[in-house]
């Protein structure tokens, strides 16, 4: 199904509303309500997103995107709210969650990377916020790093921003308070040109391309696939984007794991609609800020082999947060 991509699609106003059950009643029927429940709705639309527990803190995307700026302020401290723009929206069709991305609009927060024998190239944060009106993720903010050239990004792993609450109203007030640790976002910006760096000096052949992307992202091809199917042609369809995105990072950065990494999250930050793939961006993205954090770190171990660590790879990569 199409997404909502448009921030103006995310911010539909929405409101709290009872619930009740409609019970036989003789020859008709009673409204019962349900008092440790409520509703979240559309209210643009009349559409229900979600059915709640009574505690449940609601907050707009609206709102959610005006503690994004605050954010943004208090990890960049030395930035005004004027240099952040959205960049970029993602929500199913229903808009139960969404995830929308702030971008600074200059250079001021770029840092470089120069692979072997090639130009340098810019990389910026961003932060991301996630809401949901069904009660099924957390309100939380994450930074990321993207490739400015392509648009490719990735999920830093590990916590950086310290605020991740459910909806409750235990747990969520009318204000927030962000904890941000600068000092382990100044070392995970040197770590990330050291890793880069480690990435370039590690060669992988064509061929590994497709099959570490697959591991990476958990892409498996159904088995087994009847032809002519709709599943078929699907799975057809996935297949020759894996090879259109590896061919296309091998021949313009070589045969070796930056290259792979560029391969990663371009899948990661533009996947494609398939019903074979059921992550969203957020998800995919995190999986490919683990991988580099682990990756990057296992290549550079005296003892490495490339051929062992792709028959680990699809059996160790967990959403936990940990690739081991």
């Amino acid at each position: 199904m199409p997404r909502l991509t448009d921030l103006n699609d995310v911010l539909f106003p929405v409101a709290e509303h009872p619930v009740f059950v409609s019970m036989p009643n003789g020859d008709g029927e009673r409204h019962v309500s349900v008092p440790d429940k409520k509703a979240i709705v559309n209210m643009a639309r009349n559409r229900v997103l979600g059915i709640v527990s009574r505690d449940y803190r609601l907050v707009s995307n609206r709102e959610a995107l005006a503690w994004a700026y605050q954010c943004c302020r208090t990890v960049f401290p030395e930035t005004q709210p004027t240099e952040w723009d959205v960049n970029a929206t993602d929500a199913p069709s229903t808009g139960g969650h969404c995830i929308i991305d702030l971008k600074h609009n200059s250079t001021a927060l770029d840092f470089t990377f120069v692979p072997p024998h090639q130009r340098p190239e810019a990389f910026g944060p961003f932060i991301r916020v996630t809401n949901s009106y069904n009660g099924l993720r957390a309100l939380g903010f994450d930074i990321g790093f993207f490739r400015k050239i392509c648009k490719n990004g990735m999920i830093v792993p590990g916590t950086i921003i310290q605020f991740k609450f459910t909806h409750l109203r235990r747990d969520l007030g009318e204000t927030i308070t962000f904890d941000v640790a600068l000092d382990r976002l100044a070392k995970v910006k040197s770590s990330f040109r050291e890793y880069l760096g480690a990435l370039s000096d590690c060669t992988v052949e064509h061929a590994d391309f497709v099959q570490m992307l697959m591991a990476v992202m958990r892409i498996k091809q159904p088995a087994p696939l009847k032809p002519e199917s709709t599943e078929a042609a699907e799975w057809a369809a996935l297949d020759a984007h894996l090879h259109e995105i590896a061919d296309r990072y091998f021949h313009e950065l070589g045969g070796n794991a930056y290259a792979v990494f560029n391969t990663i999250t371009d899948f990661a930050s533009h996947p494609p609609a398939n019903r074979l793939l059921h992550r969203d961006r957020h998800s995919l993205q995190r999986r490919a800020g683990l991988w580099l954090a682990d990756f990057s770190q296992k290549c550079r171990q005296s003892d490495f082999d490339l051929r062992e660590y792709l028959k680990t790879l699809n059996t160790n990569l967990e959403d936990s947060g940990s690739l081991s």
